[in-house]
């Protein structure tokens, strides 16, 4: 399998992860409200949803860029490797930071966030490992 092809790939399961992120925007709410009093509901859950929200879009965002630079990476652009090695180390990033931010223990009774994060972090990997390997090529070839 080519590298442009697994840019693809990826793309559109980011893709799918962001509509999921975002589809579970409202079921956070509702467990946010239940462990909270009706005032602090309402002043923690619409920063916390804008947040939700904005990390969704950013999520679709980043599996459209892994797909448009799928067809520069098979043209041997030099930009479209770099905004393609940015874009895996940003995911690879994401995990962790989540871990770091949230803490190991909130993993234990939270499995679904410990999922998103390890697939974020395979998927970053499984980016970065092609990009690197057509590295020399890319850079061998001549262009932008």
């Amino acid at each position: 399998m080519t590298t442009a092809r697994i840019l693809v790939i990826q793309g559109c399961l980011l893709i799918a992860v962001a509509v999921i992120h975002l589809l579970m925007t409202a079921e956070i709410g509702h467990i946010v409200s239940l462990h909270t009093t009706p005032e602090a509901f309402v002043f923690l859950w619409p920063p916390y949803e804008l947040d939700h929200i904005a990390v969704g879009i950013l999520l679709a965002a980043m599996g459209v860029l892994a797909i448009i630079s799928a067809g520069g990476i098979r043209a041997r652009e030099r930009s479209a490797w770099w905004i393609a090695i940015v874009n895996a180390l940003a995911i690879i990033c994401m995990g962790p930071a989540i871990v770091l931010t949230v803490g190991v223990r909130y993993f234990a009774d939270a499995p679904a966030f410990l999922t998103a994060a390890l697939v974020l972090l395979v998927l970053g990997v499984w980016m970065l490992i092609p990009l690197l390997w057509i590295r020399t090529d890319v850079f061998a070839a001549r262009g932008p």
